[in-house]
This record gives structure tokens, sequence and C-alpha cells, in this order.
């Protein structure tokens, strides 16, 4: 008898990653399930019980001081630089398929990690690699988190919903049986309390972030005060507190002179930015330069681009069309057609 293949699932208690645990279970698999804790007060009940009704060994992660010291501190020192923080791509990088990919498939001893992300693992025998493509629905893809994978990585990890519609994920979830068919959906930032927003977190935990100062031109001319670069996101309009002739928005934060800078709507349009800390899913660039289809954040849609690899290892990205609100600190993303190819960090638009 045919010896079956051991994963473990990421577990938080949800719809998709209890679903994906199913899926697998009907697929022949020996499944495990695992939870990260990543802060205190945490409630991981959920989890437990939906692994204790499918009949899985369950465990529990502690990851507190590695979520602390990587994703929280990186959120904080974020904004006292200025930059606007992409914490879920961190945690996912660093955190999930980092330290619990590895720490969880040792606990049981699984050759095989999945999770309830909504993207596709595929092998193209021609090229000889793993790839990462895009879920078939594209409005809840989440192959944009994962540029960071590498090909060992991707030979070990299962995306069992990539090939599902989340309209029809409750459904198969309700036919299955599954009692968080009905369960609504988690937030993104997960360490955030119900209805706390990320000012309200930060006000708490970190209130030296907020340095009043000046609101100003492009020309450099003071035109307010702002109350604190972090209640600022570029292309904000509201709540700027600015009387004017013409509609102001945010168009950059400078963390070094404490300054929000605000223009025309016309001018958060840039149609270059230059990108470091670039990873690609082959482990390498397809070549100093590329054409490829990029996006500069989760929930926008694709666009034309050129890639130009700098000799100090950055990425000059050249869009074929402007692009509105370029933010430092979001990640911008490369794709060939369905295929990711990788990603980086925007430093700046250009």
């Amino acid at each position: 008898m045919t010896e079956k293949k051991k994963v473990v699932v990421a577990m938080s208690g949800g719809v998709d990653s209890t679903l994906t645990a199913r899926l697998l279970q009907e697929a022949g698999y020996d499944v495990h399930g695992a939870s990260m804790m990543l802060f205190d007060g945490q409630d991981l009940s959920d989890a437990a019980k939906m692994a204790d009704f499918l009949g899985i060994p369950h465990t529990v992660i502690d990851l507190r001081d590695i979520y602390k010291d990587i994703v929280l501190r990186y959120f904080v020192d974020s904004y006292q630089k200025g930059i606007t923080p992409n914490p879920c791509v961190l945690c996912d990088f660093k955190v999930k398929f980092g330290v619990f990919y590895d720490r969880a498939r040792a606990f049981f001893d699984c050759p095989y990690f999945a999770t309830g992300h909504y993207a596709r693992i595929t092998y193209d025998p021609d090229r000889g690699f793993y790839e990462v493509d895009k879920a078939l629905d594209l409005k809840k893809d989440q192959s944009y988190m994962m540029y960071h994978l590498t090909q060992d990585q991707l030979a070990h990890i299962i995306f069992s919903l990539g090939r599902i519609h989340k309209t029809d994920t409750r459904k198969i979830a309700k036919d299955k049986g599954l009692p968080v068919y009905n369960r609504p959906e988690s937030q993104d930032i997960c360490f955030l309390g119900q209805g706390e927003t990320y000012v309200d977190y930060l006000e708490k935990h970190a209130p030296q972030v907020f340095h009043p100062g000046d609101i100003v031109d492009l020309d450099g001319r003071v035109l307010g005060k702002h109350k604190g670069i972090p209640r600022y996101t570029i292309g904000q309009r509201r709540g700027l507190g600015i009387a004017s002739r013409h509609p102001l928005y945010v168009v950059a934060l400078d963390g070094k002179k404490n300054q929000v800078i605000v223009g025309s709507n016309e001018d958060l349009f840039r149609q270059r930015l230059l990108a470091d800390d670039l990873d690609f899913t082959d482990g390498q660039a397809p070549g100093e330069t590329f054409l490829c289809e990029a996006k500069i954040r989760y929930g926008v849609s694709v666009h034309p681009a050129e890639v130009h690899i700098q000799r100090d290892g950055r990425a000059r990205v050249v869009f074929d069309e402007p692009q509105r609100a370029i933010t430092t600190g979001q990640s911008v993303v490369f794709y060939d057609g369905d295929r990711l190819i990788g990603g980086g960090t925007i430093v700046r638009p250009l």
C-alpha cells in the first residue's frame, strides 16, 4: 500500500484554510494543521475546533517574538521614515513562508505545506521551473504576495484554492458540511483589533511616530500644518485642513523633513519608479532588461512596463502609461501573462 503524502496546512479557522485541509484530505493526503501565534490575545480557538472537526492533529507555533521583531518593528519604523509599509507581504515572506514554513513542516515531519491563498503553482517541464500563476479568480488573486518564494519552496507548497472562484468557496464548504462556510472574512492587517485602524494602533503602541509638521506644496511653500505623517497616505484628498480653490492631494511624504507634500491630481501620476529588494521566482531576472506587465499595489490592474536591472541591483521600472499614486514602501510586481516573474519594494517614483 502506497504511503500517503504528508502535508501541514496553515490554519486560521476560517473558510479558506479549513476547505484547503478538507480538499487535501479528499485528495488522499495525510493532513496536519498548524497555526501561528503572532501576538498576545490572538484567538486561535476556531483553528483548533476546525482541526478537531476534520479529525487532524493540530499544533500552535509561538512566533510572537519573531513577529514583533520583524513585522511590528518594520511597521512602526516605516511610518517614522515617512514610508507606507506593506506588513502582509513582509509577514508572508519572513514569517508564514519563512520561519513558520520551516517549523511547521519539521514539527510534523511533513514535506508539503499548504495555505488557503488564491494562487496557482505549476511546473513547466520545458523551462524546468516551478511557477506561480495568477488564481483563476482574478478578483481574489493573491499571487502579488508570492514573489519572494524560491524554487525549493514552490516544489513543496500547495495552493488548493487557486482554481476555485471565491464565490464558489463558501458553497463548496457548505456542501462538504464545514461549519465555517459562512464565517466573515478576516481583516487584512491581522494585529489590528476589531474596528481598529492602523492610526489607532500607532497611537496606542508607538505614539512617538506622530510629530506635527508642515504641509507644503511642490515649491516648498507652507500651506498648513499636519498632525504627524502616519495620518496621511499618498493620494489622500480629504482631511488635509487646507482651504484651496482647487482640490489638493497628498503627493509625497518626506520623513526627513517631516513634511506632507500636496499637489494636484495630475501631480500624482508618474511613469517611472525605482525598486530594490528584488526577488524572482526563477532565482534570477529574465535579463538585464525585460518587458512585462506590472502592478504597483495589491488590488490594482497590471500595466505594460519595461524593467531595467541596474548595476547596483535595483530596478528602474518604466510604464507605458503614467501610474497614479506610486507609493514608497509598497511592492511592484512583474508578470508575464498569468505567470509571476518577481517583484521588489518601491524606493520612490522617478
